[in-house]
């Protein structure tokens, strides 16, 4: 018999070994490569209001840039919204939102003003059967809401005239300790004194937020936002609509403005169509940044579809709204915490940065990375309306508001008419009101809305607006 050598035995042996490497390695890899195809998409939207369907390509609206979704592909179960239509002709109900910071009253309170006057100009164009509140989330009932008609009511039905809504909201700056403590039980006690002071305010109180509403309210995220970003100056204005859902989720559609915004005609008698969710023009953009943006929703896991220039105004469901600001909230406290070094965040830099990487719109891009991730899954129909929203106050040609359709006009930064600066500082005055009465361009819109609110009393517009809303 031939004895087998030592080195024959080993050489068998190491044959072997390799044999089970190569067959773990090949196993192993096809089920990694499964497992990244799964999670190539996040969704964090809620089952019972979604329903799955195949990728559906989307119908443009006339004047605005539209953004399919039939280009993207993933593993993932395609997730829409169902797409119910609503009619011109149907009663419809909406609602135009903001926050107001009532701490800072002498800067904004003058915007509040004129945005309610053109809200009251609109009512008198829009159809008979339709309905559009404005709804004002801040954390005080003073005097002045309670000059201006408002209530502290959510809409019963649809019959129900247009009205100006006051929801008390805690700020992220203020939700210290002795406010949250009790689940935010003390947060409300001032207001509530002032409106137990008026006799016909017995309705049942409406504070946001809700914290027993697990779907509005998060206490980790709460604390989490008072932590990282409540010297964020505009915070509040997307947290409103994540956590007050609640108080508007029965209109047909929203509007979710910032406060320097003039409501134009056109906006009487215009709704998304396709259950699209149409948004303002942005001017954040740049490669860098894009591709910097791109870069950091995979680092998330969001799904990223490569739209951007995405404003801050928004106009569909009162559902797609929420679900925007819900996933801006995440990706604002990602940024912020992964993105940007201290003295960014505490505004070291001042605009040194811009427009590449600057800590200042922040809101712009977590609403980017939010736009991009739901758009991308197919949970929204986006649309960037150019032409319908966020419109300059300083156009002064008649094309410019012939063509096209523009629902709100915008104050951007500038000296020119009409600025919201030079108004603030007593530059326009009652000679400006003539001069622009018969004008019929933006500008002059504009100027007539703000004079006219500046020189009315609050129980005047008051007063006009419920005429304008009766007999709308």
């Amino acid at each position: 018999m031939r004895r087998v050598s030592s080195r024959l035995i080993l050489t068998a042996i190491g044959l072997c070994i390799c044999c089970i490497l190569l067959i773990f390695a090949v196993s192993n890899y096809g089920h990694s490569t499964e497992e990244i195809d799964q999670k190539t998409a996040k969704c964090d939207c809620t089952p019972s209001e979604k329903i799955a369907v195949q990728p559906v390509p989307l119908a443009p609206i006339a004047t605005a840039t539209a953004i399919t979704t039939t280009t993207t592909t993933t593993t993932t179960t395609q997730i829409l919204k169902e797409c119910n239509e609503t009619q011109k002709s149907s009663p419809v109900q909406r609602a135009i939102i903001i926050y107001y910071p009532h701490h800072q009253s002498e800067y904004f309170f003058p915007e509040v003003r004129w945005l309610y006057r053109s809200w009251v100009e609109m009512l008198l164009s829009q159809p008979a059967t339709w309905r559009t509140d404005f709804i004002i989330f801040t954390y005080n009932f003073s005097s002045e809401f309670r000059s201006l008609g408002c209530v502290n009511r959510i809409r019963q039905n649809k019959e129900e005239t247009s009205l100006c809504r006051l929801f008390l909201y805690v700020p992220v700056q203020f939700r210290l300790p002795n406010v949250t403590d009790n689940n935010f039980q003390n947060a409300f006690n001032n207001a509530k004194a002032v409106m137990a002071s008026y006799n016909d305010m017995n309705d049942a109180f409406i504070g946001v937020p809700l914290v027993n509403d697990t779907k509005t309210f998060d206490s980790n995220r709460s604390k989490s936002l008072y932590d990282n970003l409540r010297q964020y100056g505009y915070i509040d204005s997307i947290n409103a609509i994540y956590e007050g859902y609640w108080t508007f989720k029965m209109y047909d559609f929203v509007l979710r403005t910032d406060i320097d915004v003039f409501i134009y005609r056109h906006f009487a008698t215009y709704i998304p169509q396709n259950c699209s969710f149409i948004t303002g023009g942005g001017g954040y953009g740049t490669d860098f940044n894009r591709r910097k943006l791109k870069r950091i929703a995979h680092d998330m896991g969001f799904a990223h579809l490569g739209i951007s220039g995405m404003g801050s105004t928004w106009y569909g469901s009162p559902y797609d709204g929420y679900l925007v600001a819900n996933q801006t909230l995440h990706g604002m406290l990602w940024l912020n915490q992964n993105e940007f070094a201290a003295p960014e965040r505490e505004s070291k830099l001042g605009t040194l940065m811009w427009p590449e990487w600057h800590y200042g719109v922040l809101l712009l891009y977590g609403q980017h990375l939010a736009l991009n991730h739901l758009s991308a899954t197919n949970q929204i129909r986006i649309i960037i309306g150019h032409n319908l929203l966020d419109q300059s106050t300083t156009d002064d040609t008649l094309p410019y508001v012939q063509q096209g359709i523009r629902l709100n006009l915008h104050c951007w930064h500038t000296n020119n008419r009409f600025s919201k600066f030079a108004f603030k500082l007593g530059q326009y005055n009652r000679t400006e009101l003539e001069l622009y009465r018969n004008d019929t361009t933006a500008k002059a819109f504009a100027m007539r809305m703000a004079l006219e609110s500046k020189y009315m009393t609050l129980e005047e517009m008051a007063l006009y607006g419920r005429n304008k809303s009766l007999s709308s």
